[in-house]
């Protein structure tokens, strides 16, 4: 027993050693969904309202849901929707206090989807281009072996388009967040489910930020692998530390040296490095210039990969300017 203690720990500060190091930089992505331009303005509504009151009742004594506790995390979805388009370039969102009967949430079928009168009334009201409405909606909260809280969000979401007499977007979709919270007892139990709002709340905001990504470019961050050094070459290494105090032109300077007077191996890990540092300073065409050199040239295997990566997010930039033009 004595021995796997030591081992394992051994084994953890080995892989630590082993794996590449890193640079972690935020990129845009596009939206999930091309929005039509005449879509400037949107308006938010509930439609999970479930008109039967008994089956409320039924569901929370199943589940152990207080009676109105998904209609508190519809309007926090809404918030973070909300929070997400608040600074957003494609669209705009107004919330409002409006509640239609829609689906029960034991159903798995969308509600019928309202009518084009109904639509453009609600256009009219609240002057906007379309109307995004929240048409099923569930929550779960489990306490689950290993001290997990377990918080799950269920959402279907439609977009309607009444300039087209189009619903531009039916999305269902599940968001979960977690928390360990150590040994589990039942002192720890208890304050699960005391904390149990607290974590609905939570994952209901980030269900609601997870839609407003469908709808407007955001960032995301990403890693990069990258070489650190290059036997026998301090010019190499140096630029390598250029990139990790984010001294992109002393960086630049080095890389290059290196690839003008390095053997092909240096040469190779100086383009890949070369490529990292072109893409985080948003240079994609020239990062994958370098790229391709350390592929094609110096056959750093890395490299090939990496091209892949460029490659999607030159076409992914093409996309957002397209949604922001």
């Amino acid at each position: 027993m004595k021995r796997s203690r030591i081992i394992t720990p051994l084994l953890a500060m080995a892989f630590l050693l082993l794996a590449a190091p890193t640079m972690n930089f935020n990129v845009i992505i596009p939206a999930i969904i091309d929005l039509p331009k005449h879509m400037q303005v949107a308006a938010m509504i509930d439609r999970t309202f479930v008109e039967d009151g008994a089956s409320n009742v039924i569901e929370g004594l199943i589940t152990g849901e207080m009676i109105g506790e998904d209609k508190l995390a519809t309007q926090i979805l809404m918030d973070g929707v909300y929070a997400m388009l608040e600074n957003a370039a494609t669209i705009s969102l107004k919330r409002t206090t409006e509640v239609y009967p829609g689906g029960s949430p034991f159903n798995a079928a969308f509600p019928e989807p309202l009518s084009w009168t109904e639509i453009e009334s609600l256009c009219e009201k609240y002057q906007v281009d379309a109307i995004v409405a929240i048409e099923k909606f569930d929550t779960d909260f489990l306490i689950i072996p290993g001290a997990n809280q377990v918080a799950t969000v269920k959402a279907g979401i439609r977009m309607y388009d009444p300039a087209l007499k189009s619903i531009i977007d039916q999305y269902e979709y599940s968001h979960q967040e977690s928390w360990n919270t150590g040994k589990l007892t039942l002192e720890t139990a208890i304050d699960g489910l005391l904390s149990k709002n607290a974590a609905l709340r939570e994952a209901s905001y980030e269900a609601g930020i997870a839609y407003g990504r469908r709808l407007s470019p955001s960032w995301y961050r990403i890693s990069r692998e990258y070489y650190r050094k290059s036997k026998g070459d301090d010019v190499f290494a140096e630029g390598a530390r250029m990139m990790e105090v984010n001294d992109w032109d002393a960086a630049k300077e080095a890389l290059l040296q290196a690839v003008d007077n390095g053997h092909r191996k240096t040469r190779g890990k100086a383009s890949h490095n070369l490529a990292v540092v072109y893409e985080i300073e948003g240079n994609l065409e020239e990062a994958k210039v370098w790229a391709q050199a350390a592929w094609g040239k110096y056959k750093n295997k890395k490299s090939k990969d990496y091209l892949y990566d460029l490659n999607r997010r030159i076409n992914e930039i093409a996309r957002v300017n397209q949604q922001l033009d």
